[in-house]
């Protein structure tokens, strides 16, 4: 019989504020859930599909007890707790969860990254968890965050999205896509130009939201701008959010990552966003103070640069006349990119009449296995790196929805006259639509869940309209009957693989790393 040992924690109740400046997209290049790794990693995948659901209706709980995770246990030697007695046990586990999983950390990067798909949060969230001793191993268990739903959005209580509210935020979001398709022609300054306009013509800056006493809620969203209400308006936040989500719903010719940051504008608190361009460079665009009337109207700080201080941290843009002071907070370092999003020391220049070739990123962490291969994904468009910088992270695990966004890609990005019933973030749900109309997903299809080689070898097949091989592969793991099997034996014959270790397995269960598939991708359309 199994000995459990469970001990009860953590009733933390963390009152985490973000008023009045802290802001799905799934964790793409350049968004700061691509940022984490491991057990914050898995927890951030599963709960931003379950705040997607919370935005689309399908749930209106915003408890969420997440299923146990993988990362999140250890055999009792791992931990260092072999033969140790119940209590040394439970808190050299407490020490290892304390030193992998990083709740605050997660939850910054999901309110950065989900623009729309939080607009019904408030100030506050709260997490628990229990500890449990099975055996030979040491498990997390039962971990369940709390989101606090603001006052304007609540159906009943501090837990519970009023339907009424999604539906309206489903209606401003059509708005949104409708600006989009406006500017789906225009070149992408001409894009970013026209959604900073866009805004300014719909809002106005909400100074009664600053006063005292007014509650988080519907001026700090996006919701406000795009709802066609002209008595509804915003105030930083709720420009920035729109700006992004803007962004997330659009196809840039270029190498476009833009970003919701925070901090303070000559000493107040603010939020703007950080537009990277296709010249690799970062610029500031604060629309609120671009709207008419505002400092910097109509366009001053709009792709703007200016002088770096306080190691980078800091910024001082040139107005005419005067300037103005922009400092990041705390927690922004190290949120999108190693330390602090650094700013063009400039204002960007467009030329309309410039050819502006897409950059091939240049690479700096791929070893000589799969450099080669990583870059010409680049150059053919199938990857555009990771983070939105100059790495590829060739060792990170690779996920079905990234494995089918590279095939997608790979194929020209044909956009599908079906749509899948599996809703992803909008960077992939194109991707997922072309998969799920080519037969390759069903309705049971994981979104977050991890690609392994049969996975692999399996889609790129499908995608390539599953040619046959004259000979059938012999691996000792890889049965006859298997579904994968004809793939395997394509992939042999192409050259995409040559078995795993050098020896006579497959191994078809093993998680497929980015490289790796970069790698396959390589040998099957190269």
């Amino acid at each position: 019989m199994k000995k459990r040992w469970t001990a009860a924690l953590l009733a933390l109740a963390l009152a985490v504020t973000l008023l009045p400046g802290t802001a799905l997209a799934a964790e793409v290049a350049g968004t700061a859930g691509s940022r984490l790794t491991g057990a914050d990693l898995a927890v951030y995948r599963a709960l931003k599909n379950e705040v997607a659901k919370i935005a689309d209706g399908t749930r209106t709980s915003t408890v969420v007890i997440l299923p146990d995770q993988d990362t999140l246990s250890w055999t009792l030697s791992e931990i260092g707790a072999a033969g140790d007695s119940e209590s040394a046990a439970v808190d050299k586990l407490k020490k290892k969860v304390a030193d992998t999983l990083h709740i605050e950390q997660v939850y910054t990067a999901l309110a950065s990254d989900c623009a729309y798909e939080m607009f019904w949060r408030g100030a506050e969230y709260t997490y628990k968890f229990s500890y449990s001793i099975q055996g030979n191993r040491a498990y997390v268990q039962d971990l369940t965050i709390t989101f606090q739903v603001a006052e304007a959005y609540q159906d009943g209580g501090e837990t519970t999205v009023s339907g009424d509210k999604v539906a309206a935020a489903k209606a401003a979001a059509e708005n949104a896509k409708a600006i989009v398709d406006k500017y789906q022609d225009k070149s992408d300054y001409e894009k970013l130009a026209a959604y900073c306009q866009e805004i300014c013509r719909l809002v106005s800056f909400d100074f009664a939201a600053t006063e005292d006493g007014v509650p988080y809620g519907d001026p700090w969203q996006l919701v406000n701008v795009f709802d066609g209400d002209p008595d509804t308006n915003v105030v930083c936040e709720g420009y920035s959010k729109a700006f992004q989500y803007l962004c997330d719903l659009s196809e840039f010719d270029g190498d476009i990552v833009c970003r919701i940051v925070t901090g303070s504008m000559n000493g107040g608190d603010h939020m703007w966003n950080v537009v990277q361009m296709e010249d690799g460079k970062n610029y500031l665009v604060d629309v609120t103070n671009c709207d008419s009337g505002r400092i910097g109207a109509p366009d001053k700080l709009f792709l703007a640069g200016g002088a770096r201080e306080d190691g980078g941290r800091a910024y001082i843009m040139p107005l005419s006349p005067g300037t103005m002071a922009y400092a990041y907070r705390e927690e922004q370092e190290d949120l999108y990119t190693d330390g602090w999003l650094a700013l063009s020391d400039s204002a960007y220049v467009y030329d309309p009449s410039a050819v502006r070739p897409k950059p091939v990123p240049s690479f700096t962490d791929t070893p000589a296995w799969c450099a080669k291969e990583a870059r010409w994904a680049a150059k053919k468009g199938i990857t555009r790196g990771y983070g939105g910088g100059s790495t590829f992270a060739p060792g990170v695990d690779c996920s079905h929805t990234q494995i089918l966004t590279f095939l997608w890609r790979a194929a020209d990005e044909p956009i599908s006259t079906t749509k899948a019933p599996i809703i992803v973030e909008t960077w992939y749900q194109d991707a997922i639509n072309w998969a799920y109309e080519r037969k390759m997903i069903d309705d049971d299809f994981n979104a977050d869940a991890l690609c392994t080689r049969a996975d692999a070898v399996s889609y790129i097949w499908q995608a390539l309209d599953g040619p046959g091989a004259s000979e059938t592969a012999s691996f000792s793991d890889v049965d006859a009957d298997a579904p994968y099997a004809g793939a395997v034996s394509w992939a042999v014959e192409k050259g995409v693989t040559r078995g795993y270790g050098g020896g006579d397995a497959f191994a078809p269960d093993r998680v497929c790393t980015r490289g790796e598939i970069a790698a396959f991708l390589y040998r099957a359309y190269h």
